[in-house]
């Protein structure tokens, strides 16, 4: 096979999956997809559950069937098991999550293709506006299997100090799903979720009573009261003064208490990193939203570089012992004690 013919495999296979992923966002945007999901059947019922028009529908259903996530029999259509997999609550990331980013980049793109020219990055603002709620649910599964049982429950004392009562922050909370989790797993404890722009609304998590989302700078913390643990969760590298956040966390501190950063699990080491599929996604990720994020506020474009900068800003922000601990999630958590 020539490397013409090799070239044009690579990006033809790459050309159908862009297909097929923007016809299941255009079917979670409309409907279509949960009509599918929902037991699907013949055009003229999943137009009617979806509320579509039925030729459209039916062409909608054609892409999805040549691209492998949905089956034929006779005249009623389904999706196949493995895309109900994916789609299901087992699954790690929330995948109406990732349609929603993908579909809200057409309205970023002008943005973000300035700011690679610029440098300048792209505020929060503009993501917020574009990605909507589903987005800050990608990593809820995630977080829902590792948060507690596994993340917070290897920083010893911790969790025992939380179940006494306590107070946690979570900083950087976006809509606050890891909020109500920590919340929930710790009733006695207090929960609080910082960030620059808090969600409202339908783009909120639902929280208990133990919890509450609050309008704050990672690098301006409230000194209303101290914590027990403070976590930043897959959202470090877009803050802009990494060492400054830490000395903010530092002083908000109980003495013994613990900096949980969890960051993607990346090497630095591009030769090494390239070689894992997913990679691709972390590196597309970073440039389009979270680099832009951390360019606009002022940083040095800490992205998926491994887990160095961030030992190194910790130690610089005051903690004196800092551990990396990989975690089977895809996860480093990297945690300092005060």
């Amino acid at each position: 096979m020539t490397d013409e013919q090799q070239g044009f495999g690579k990006f033809a296979q790459d050309l159908f999956g862009w297909y097929s992923i923007t016809m299941l966002a255009l079917g979670a945007r409309t409907g279509l997809l949960e009509a599918l999901l929902s037991g699907g059947g013949t055009v003229d019922e999943i137009s009617q559950q979806a509320g579509t028009d039925l030729r459209n529908t039916l062409e909608w259903l054609r892409a999805l069937t040549a691209a492998g996530h949905v089956e034929v029999e006779g005249d009623r259509f389904h999706a196949t098991e493995q895309t109900r997999a994916v789609m299901g609550p087992g699954f790690p990331s929330d995948v109406r999550g990732v349609l929603a980013f993908v579909d809200g980049m057409s309205e970023v793109m002008d943005d973000v293709a300035a700011a690679v020219v610029s440098g300048r990055g792209v505020g929060p603002g503009v993501y917020d506006h574009a990605f909507g709620p589903a987005v800050g649910r990608i990593n809820t599964p995630t977080y829902s299997a590792a948060l507690v049982d596994e993340w917070i429950a290897g920083v010893d004392g911790v969790g025992d100090a939380l179940r006494e009562g306590g107070a946690i922050a979570d900083i950087a909370c976006g809509n606050g799903d890891a909020v109500g989790l920590a919340a929930r797993a710790f009733p006695r404890a207090h929960v609080v979720g910082f960030d620059v722009v808090v969600a409202q609304g339908e783009q909120q998590a639902e929280l208990p009573g133990n919890a509450e989302l609050r309008v704050a700078d990672a690098e301006q913390l409230p000194r209303d009261r101290t914590y027990d643990l403070v976590m930043c969760l897959d959202a470090f590298h877009h803050l802009g003064d990494p060492v400054k956040v830490a000395f903010e966390v530092h002083a908000v501190l109980r003495p013994g208490g613990a900096f949980m950063v969890v960051e993607p699990t990346m090497t630095g080491d591009l030769a090494v990193d390239a070689r894992e599929p997913f990679s691709v996604v972390i590196y597309a990720s970073m440039l389009l939203w979270c680099l832009q994020e951390n360019l606009a506020a002022g940083g040095a474009g800490h992205g998926a570089d491994g887990p160095d900068w961030v030992v190194d800003a910790l130690s610089r922000g005051g903690f004196g012992t800092v551990t990396v601990r990989p975690s089977e999630t895809g996860y480093n958590v990297i945690t300092g004690i005060a």
